[in-house]
């Protein structure tokens, strides 16, 4: 199935750059906290993942565009094309992101400054990202719920990572490492509640819909999107179970991680769930 390609790459992507925006946010946080040495340590993990996710994510990103070679063809309309635009940032997302991760493996010292660069164009990425499909002519991705989705996948997904990265660094400090995690987990409630609160508007918009509207033959998009009912709301229900989970790891002063492995394993399978809902349009 075409759309297995898609779910991978935007998941990866998503993930990636969540992981990097969330480990820059706790080295911000923490800066004057922890030293030089704590900080690579927790730091250095999270950042060869990101950058592990990110490449996979761009070389699977190939597998749609039917012939590899065809991408260097899609940077040629960078003024009117997000796909061009999307292609664009990923690469310089993930090529400061390696140039970070290669001084710090080198150097043994962790240059902030980069990894905030490298989030910013990480949460532009994205956004171009939601732009190819909220500007497409298929009607159930032309929403702002691709963007909440997107964005949210991105948080989730670096959370989790985020937290674990504390788990296999148990001597930093405790009371810090807990208010870093207490906020983590505050933004992915946050964000939660977000993509909850954007599925009625979301409803609405699909059911001021008529079949004169779709544009997309000979997908059926709408047909789609109902006979996947049962899928979205198994999936909405798993994703709130895992971000329980997640609160519930936090119950102790230290990371519960049998809980924390449980909403870990909720969430990605919500994601995935919710994109294959998302892509699935025949």
């Amino acid at each position: 199935m075409q759309e297995w390609s898609l779910i991978i790459f935007t998941l990866l992507i998503q993930a990636s750059v969540g992981i990097t925006l969330l480990t820059t946010f706790t080295l911000i946080y923490t800066n004057k906290r922890l030293n030089n040495e704590e900080q690579y340590r927790y730091a250095l993990p999270a950042m060869l993942v990101a950058f592990a996710a990110g490449t996979l994510g761009l070389i699977v990103s190939t597998a749609h565009l039917g012939y590899p070679l065809n991408a260097f063809h899609a940077l040629r309309h960078v003024g009117s094309s997000w796909l061009s635009r999307e292609i664009i940032f990923a690469s310089l997302y993930l090529g400061l992101l390696g140039l970070a991760t290669l001084i710090a493996l080198f150097k043994k010292r962790i240059w902030i400054v980069l990894l905030l660069i490298a989030s910013l164009l990480g949460i532009v990425d994205i956004f171009c990202m939601s732009a190819i499909y909220a500007h497409s002519s298929v009607v159930t991705w032309m929403h702002s719920n691709t963007y909440w989705m997107f964005y949210g996948a991105a948080l989730g997904l670096g959370a989790i990572a985020c937290l674990w990265s504390f788990v296999i660094q148990p001597d930093l400090p405790s009371p810090l490492v807990r208010r870093v995690v207490v906020t983590v987990v505050i933004m992915v409630i946050a964000i939660t509640l977000c993509r909850l609160v954007a599925q009625p508007l979301y409803m609405n918009y699909l059911s001021t819909l008529g079949s004169s509207h779709i544009v997309t033959f000979p997908h059926q998009p709408l047909a789609a999107f109902e006979e996947l009912g049962r899928v979205r709301l198994a999936s909405w229900l798993i994703l709130i179970a895992g971000v329980s989970a997640l609160v519930l790891c936090l119950r102790s002063h230290r990371i519960n991680q049998g809980m924390l492995a449980l909403g870990s394993v909720l969430l990605v399978v919500a994601e995935v769930s919710l994109r294959f809902s998302f892509f699935s349009i025949n």
